[in-house]
């Protein structure tokens, strides 16, 4: 796992998901963990041109891994491969939550894992987790 992040008043943090009822789960989950609203960025899809253009102003990706047009494996590979957005911390986000989905994503190489539904009163502390630098593996 990278090094410690911003605090959770400044950090900045990107949604990936395709679906708007998990957006807003994520984005109240957030804003419960005392993240300020105006720097929480949701995407219904793809994020590459929007990282691309901005990637420094992105702390934590936390990304949905089945979209409809480009899945999640996809989406982190381009972000590796451009210097903007290599260095992103991206959390893996998903509903599928067999052990072998868990080590894909680990040999993929995402920075966590949180399985959906995800558990709002585990959430705050596995983002505090996130924001300090640990990893996080978290199924259900």
């Amino acid at each position: 796992m990278k090094g410690p992040l911003p605090g959770k008043n400044e950090v900045r943090v990107l949604i990936v998901e395709d679906d708007e009822n998990n957006r807003i789960v994520i984005s109240r989950l957030l804003r419960l963990s005392c993240v300020d609203t105006s720097r929480i960025v949701e995407s219904a899809g793809d994020p590459s041109a929007l990282l691309a253009e901005g990637g420094s102003a992105v702390d934590v990706v936390f990304l949905d891994l089945q979209m409809p047009k480009k899945d999640g494996f996809r989406v982190l590979q381009e972000l590796r491969a451009n210097p903007a957005t290599a260095g992103l911390t991206v959390i893996a986000l998903t509903a599928n939550v067999m052990r072998q989905d868990v080590e894909r994503c680990r040999a993929a190489g995402f920075d966590g894992f949180i399985g959906k539904p995800i558990d709002g009163k585990r959430f705050g502390e596995m983002f505090g987790r996130i924001l300090a630098g640990e990893a996080v593996w978290t199924v259900v």
